[in-house]
């Protein structure tokens, strides 16, 4: 039997081992450093750096430049991060970088007025908002003439949702601008990975091979384009006409006001169907709004002053002005 020494002993010893011996899973970490100047190539200190990891990874570190306009970041595992530099004076700049074990990913920030901060990074728990925060940058900045850095939000919008088709389209279009017919071509067709029917993704593909005298291609993404594009609005005006129809049944049973929004539906559905303008002037007489009854009677009339109920739509008018 052992004996309370021998177990006090043999305690300490498991402890020490502990603690010299690594856990099994332990793995080796990489760092993030780099450089913080001005358009002119001076340091800025006190500028602050985030580094947040992509995909689920949690966490997020801050650090500020030194008087060189330095920093650093380590102890972090292996992966991708996104890192931003920013001050309030000269805006920000973003990267995505990828550490590796026992690596050290360098990076030169450049900062310069115009440059709007990548606001997603402060938004780390709600993936919609910071998307569209990302999305918003990009567009802002692709309209200044920014096209890198409009990418670059692009692509961080992409890591919070990456199923924006609409992000993978602008990436594309701003690359087939730069001449990078490569990268545009497979943006187009990463969007069309998520949605095979994106006629959008279709018509930017044919831009690019156009360009690059691919004319039977770009005829060919063209006419997928425009196949999707009609098979799309058969169906918008099939639903407008379901929707329609269901408009009707409500004003014939006395419920006006999901009448109206039936009708209201069918038009932001096929702005086409101009029988929806007759029936929702008939619906806003019947709820008591004249000046909208009006208005939406004369706009069927303006449409079809031939039409099925155009003689109707004149008395209801006539009626309005008595």
């Amino acid at each position: 039997m052992h004996s309370p020494n021998a177990w006090s002993g043999l305690f300490v010893l498991w402890v020490l081992l502990a603690c010299v011996i690594p856990p099994a899973h332990a793995q080796p970490l990489g760092s993030v450093r780099g450089l913080v100047t001005d358009a002119q190539g001076d340091p800025i200190a006190d500028a602050a750096v985030t580094v947040m990891p992509l995909g689920l990874a949690a966490g997020r570190h801050a650090v500020t430049t030194d008087v060189e306009g330095r920093f650093e970041h380590t102890g972090l595992p292996p992966g991708h991060y996104t890192v931003s530099a920013e001050t309030r004076e000269l805006g920000s700049q973003i990267f995505r970088v990828r550490v590796q074990a026992d690596g050290i990913a360098e990076i030169r920030f450049v900062l310069g007025t115009g440059r709007t901060a990548a606001a997603w990074l402060r938004a780390p728990g709600d993936d919609r908002t910071a998307a569209a925060a990302a999305f918003e940058s990009g567009v802002r900045a692709n309209r200044a003439g920014d096209v890198e850095q409009a990418i670059r939000h692009f692509e961080a919008a992409l890591q919070v949702m990456p199923s924006c088709l609409d992000c993978y389209f602008n990436i594309g279009v701003a690359h087939s601008g730069q001449e990078r017919f490569e990268a545009a071509e497979a943006a187009f067709r990463q969007a069309l990975s998520i949605r095979a029917d994106y006629a959008a993704a279709y018509y930017g593909l044919a831009t690019v091979f156009a360009k690059q005298n691919r004319m039977d291609e770009a005829a060919a993404a063209r006419g997928e384009a425009n196949r999707i594009t009609v098979q799309t609005l058969d169906a918008s005006r099939n639903q407008a006409r379901d929707t329609l129809a269901r408009g009707q049944a409500f004003l014939n049973s006395g419920n006006v006001a999901d009448a109206i929004r039936q009708f209201e539906g069918a038009l932001a559905a096929d702005r086409t169907l101009v029988d929806a303008y007759y029936w929702l002037g008939r619906a806003q007489a019947v709820n008591g709004d004249p000046s909208a009854a009006r208005l939406a009677l004369d706009r069927y009339l303006g449409a079809a002053p031939g039409g099925e109920f155009a003689d109707d739509a004149r008395l209801q008018l006539e009626a309005m002005d008595r």
